[in-house]
């Protein structure tokens, strides 16, 4: 929703790096205190879901110009890595809990990047054979199919 309404009004997010910092620190903060408290107010929780992600969108976006080649990569992959992140991450959490670790760091990162690495690599499996790309763009094998139908008509 947040990427969506910064493309459709043109919201220039360069340059907020800071205040994305404060963010960030405030929604720390606020975290650990709701933790220690042991509160539980749905709404307080949503806005610091809230507050973390403006945090990450403005702090990121003054990295965009740095990281052009990694985004623009991880940008072709973006479609798999939503479809199937979840294919690759919940294994590797049953795995890891199959053998005894609990700890909560390790299945973050090997999740997030089984999740990445997982789904680039399905991905360009399913590239190299048609049939299996149509799983990732079926409008894209469609509107090949459709094109080569014409072409042969004319």
């Amino acid at each position: 929703m947040f990427g969506t309404s910064i493309c459709a009004y043109d919201i220039q997010l360069n340059g907020k790096r800071k205040i994305g910092e404060i963010c960030g620190v405030l929604f720390l903060v606020l975290s650990a205190v709701v933790y220690v408290a042991d509160v539980h107010n749905s709404w307080f929780s949503f806005s610091l879901g809230l507050l973390a992600c403006v945090s990450i969108l403005l702090i990121v976006a003054d990295f965009e110009t740095g990281l052009g080649k990694w985004t623009n990569f991880l940008a072709k992959y973006t479609m798999p890595i939503f479809l199937m992140h979840t294919l690759f991450a919940a294994p590797m959490r049953s795995v890891l809990l199959k053998i005894g670790i609990e700890n909560a760091v390790i299945h973050v990162v090997l999740g997030l990047g089984i999740s990445f690495i997982g789904s680039i690599i399905a991905a360009w499996i399913m590239k190299k054979t048609k049939w299996l790309e149509f799983f990732l763009y079926p409008n894209k094998i469609i509107k090949q199919h459709s094109n080569r139908g014409e072409s042969k008509n004319v």
